[in-house]
């Protein structure tokens, strides 16, 4: 009787997992070690705080301006000049959406029902919400054990795929794909005339001095980039983000599609977003803290997870709030496979420690785990290591 695409959407695993957090510490009394959520420990900026209390106090509470505010799209251009080089674009090149979340879905609805591709590990959202609702058959293809793209996998896939899931900085593996993978991937896509929808949650999460490199600076105009204040600015329950492409189709389509499901961003939530960007000082300021905290967290849970023999670590990761290892040698060889891709994951979970097993994340890296670093502080981690080892070498 239902519409089979909606009764197909599930909640992410995560989700399950929190609640199953909180659930065995209410039975126990024990406390958790919580390395399972990618939400963000620090407060929204005072200053777009402010900008959002003073946009109420000038009464913008009406409907919203369908596709997003001229203030708020000028501030992107803006930003997407000065940081990603990405130039030429005009406001009708942009749709504000409730998140990057929206961004998301309106543009695989783009594409329903058709094939795609994407790299495994893929975020837990795109295949249990994004992929069931608009009907894409999505084909993972698996990076390989140092996260690289196997572009012989990738051109075999995409001939006949409508379009890419690409995700730079990488969730759950903190890879950052560099200039040169990016072009390779866009010149395999441009080759077959596959659309690219870009996930660039990450953009401003990034450690050592390594740049995230957008597909929207070359020269291809089947590309569809997502973007979203939440990550940068710590304004992940304010729901706003937005949608680039160069081509106006695209856009047009996108903006009836937000109107029909939303008819619209809030006015004052997009004029703090417009803040959040403008004040170059002040973002600087709390952009440098949080990265200054989130590169010390990573530091300390990278050379901790490290340090226990047999946990695999492939590379050190370069971008985003997360630590994907492998726990293989630690999964005993006669056990099936549903038991052993949860085995490492139940055994941290009994001494305290919550993360995200691998196959949330695709048919691939089952014996991985996501560990994020977003919430959780020094002290935290090192007790979190602690019980790690304790764990794996009873």
């Amino acid at each position: 009787m239902f519409n089979k695409a909606m009764e197909n959407v599930s909640l992410s695993p995560i989700v399950a997992i929190s609640e199953e957090v909180n659930k065995k510490a209410l039975e126990t009394g024990k406390d958790f070690i919580l390395f399972q959520r990618g939400e963000i420990g620090f407060s929204t900026p005072k200053y777009i705080v402010d900008a959002m209390v003073d946009a109420l106090n000038q009464g913008l509470t009406k409907y919203p301006v369908s596709g997003g505010h001229l203030k708020l799209k000028k501030a992107i251009i803006q930003k997407l000049s000065h940081f990603n080089s990405i130039n030429g674009l005009e406001p009708e090149n942009i749709v504000v959406t409730h998140g990057g979340q929206e961004g998301l879905q309106l543009a695989f609805k783009l594409f329903e029902g058709k094939k795609a591709v994407g790299f495994a590990p893929v975020w837990s959202c795109v295949l249990e919400n994004m992929v069931p609702y608009s009907r894409t058959d999505l084909i993972q293809i698996p990076l390989a054990d140092d996260f690289s793209v196997d572009y012989n996998l990738l051109e075999d896939e995409i001939k006949d795929a409508a379009f890419l899931y690409l995700n730079t900085p990488h969730n759950p593996t903190g890879k950052i794909l560099s200039k040169e993978e990016i072009e390779n991937v866009v010149t395999i896509c441009s080759k077959y005339g596959t659309y690219i929808i870009s996930d660039e949650a990450y953009e401003r999460i990034t450690f050592e001095g390594k740049k995230h490199f957008s597909p929207m600076q070359l020269n291809y105009e089947n590309i569809i980039g997502i973007y979203t204040f939440s990550k940068t600015y710590a304004m992940t329950g304010w729901r706003l983000g937005y949608l680039v492409s160069r081509n106006k189709k695209i856009t047009d389509l996108i903006k009836l599609g937000d109107y029909t499901q939303t008819a619209g961003v809030p006015t004052f939530t997009q004029f703090a977003g417009a803040e959040a960007i403008l004040n170059t000082e002040m973002e600087k300021e709390s952009v440098d803290s949080f990265m200054n905290e989130f590169s010390v967290r990573r530091n300390t849970l990278y050379d901790g997870l490290k340090a226990i023999d047999g946990v695999k670590l492939p590379i050190k990761p370069e971008g985003a709030f997360y630590i994907f290892p492998d726990f293989s040698e630690f999964v005993p060889k006669n056990i099936d496979k549903d038991e052993s891709r949860l085995f490492v994951f139940n055994k941290l979970m009994d001494a305290g420690v919550a993360t995200v097993y691998g196959s949330c994340f695709g048919k691939y890296f089952q014996n991985n785990l996501r560990f994020s670093y977003s919430t959780t502080n020094l002290k935290q981690i090192e007790e979190g290591i602690s019980r790690i080892k304790i764990a794996l070498h009873k």
